[in-house]
């Protein structure tokens, strides 16, 4: 049985098994998961500059750019482009750092010199103190050029067999990005009416900006959402489920009714054991990334396989940069014989490719998903 990409991907997400061979990616949801660093030296050896296409990559983003992003930065557009908000640099006090730039939402980014694609954040809202500033803070727009381009690019990708996907936003990170997150923190527990203001507005635009991708034909709708730490949530559970849950169910909820036949992708980093039942519970088709280090990949695999897909799982803190060829091949195994018993997972890396990580281990990944993603393994 031959299967196209699509399909593919749709059985891993509808856990229906019956693979042709088991999905692997570079990418997570709409984000590749190479840094500038890490592309460039992987482009440097292999001459690949485009790993969908070389490896036949199942899922491909609708983006909004001339060329797709090759590598991962705050500032490529993964999917429709955002409007500027209108904040100006008149807006920060004190004045702002010679070279600073600024996202879409007025959260102003250093980008660390000897680490290009990661940055420093200055926080629009981290030194208001009042309800009406939250209140009447603006937020972006959607570029309905880039409306045109993403519709046609998930029209192409659909009709060559592969499956479209592109990032939708947000709820945690962009508010806390605004806000500062100790700031956003102390109003959880100290000013709840600033904190579910500040939410409210950042989800009413995530369910406008990801139904907008719905309705240009995207069908898998990746949001990022860190909540974990190395050994547990950063923000008490009962907390997420006061004032993220709703939120969450509210979007998820209203997308899935107006567009069934859309999938659901989340990223959030760390340990975040606890809220796995809420985010089946909301409707989250495909979680990322399963750190190994943070917890049991494989129990949770075990434990939840049936109700909720999952991407990642590949050790990027410890065996892709401190381990050897070998360790890199079992490691990509393991994960493969689990995705043949549990046919639930999308074998990638558990992040982004830091630039320290050999270029040798880059390879044994690709060489080990080839050789063990074949369902008679």
């Amino acid at each position: 049985m031959k299967l196209s990409p699509r399909e593919r991907i749709i059985r891993v997400l509808k856990r229906r098994g019956d693979l042709d061979r088991i999905p692997w990616s570079f990418h997570f949801g709409a984000s590749s998961a190479f840094t500038p660093g890490s592309y460039k030296k992987f482009v440097e050896y292999t001459k690949i500059s485009d790993v969908n296409d070389y490896y036949q990559l199942e899922v491909r983003v609708a983006h909004s750019e001339e060329k797709e992003p090759q590598f991962h930065t705050s500032s490529s557009n993964f999917g429709l482009k955002m409007l500027p908000n209108g904040i100006k640099e008149d807006y920060f006090e004190p004045s702002l750092p010679q070279g600073t730039s600024m996202t879409s939402w007025g959260v102003c980014l250093i980008e660390w010199p000897d680490n290009p694609g990661s940055e420093q954040m200055i926080h629009p809202l981290a030194n208001k103190n009042d309800l009406k500033a939250i209140e009447e803070y603006p937020i972006p727009g959607i570029d309905q050029d880039s409306f045109r381009i993403v519709q046609r690019r998930a029209q192409e990708i659909k009709s060559k067999g592969y499956i479209s996907s592109a990032y939708c936003g947000s709820l945690y990170e962009w508010s806390h990005w605004l806000r500062g997150m100790e700031t956003f923190m102390v109003d959880l527990l100290a000013r709840p009416v600033f904190a579910q203001t500040l939410l409210q507005k950042v989800a009413d635009f995530t369910y406008k900006f990801a139904r907008a991708h719905a309705e240009a034909g995207v069908e898998i709708l990746c949001f990022y959402d860190d909540y974990g730490m190395q050994s547990c949530l950063q923000i008490n559970p009962s907390l997420w489920r006061k004032y993220l849950k709703p939120e969450w169910e509210r979007i998820i909820g209203g997308l899935r009714s107006a567009y069934p036949d859309r999938y659901f992708f989340l990223h959030s980093c760390g340990n975040i054991e606890q809220i796995i039942p809420d985010l089946i519970q909301v409707g989250f088709d495909v979680l990322h990334p399963i750190q190994p280090e943070c917890q049991d990949s494989e129990r949770i695999i075990r434990q939840y396989g049936d109700r909720i897909s999952f991407w990642g799982t590949i050790s990027v803190q410890n065996t892709l940069p401190f381990g050897t060829v070998e360790d890199v091949d079992k490691e990509v195994k393991s994960r493969m014989d689990l995705a043949r018993l549990i046919p639930s997972l999308i074998v990638a890396p558990s992040n982004t490719l830091g630039q320290e990580i050999p270029i040798q281990n880059i390879i044994a990944y690709t060489e080990a998903c080839q050789k063990y993603c074949h369902v008679e393994c």
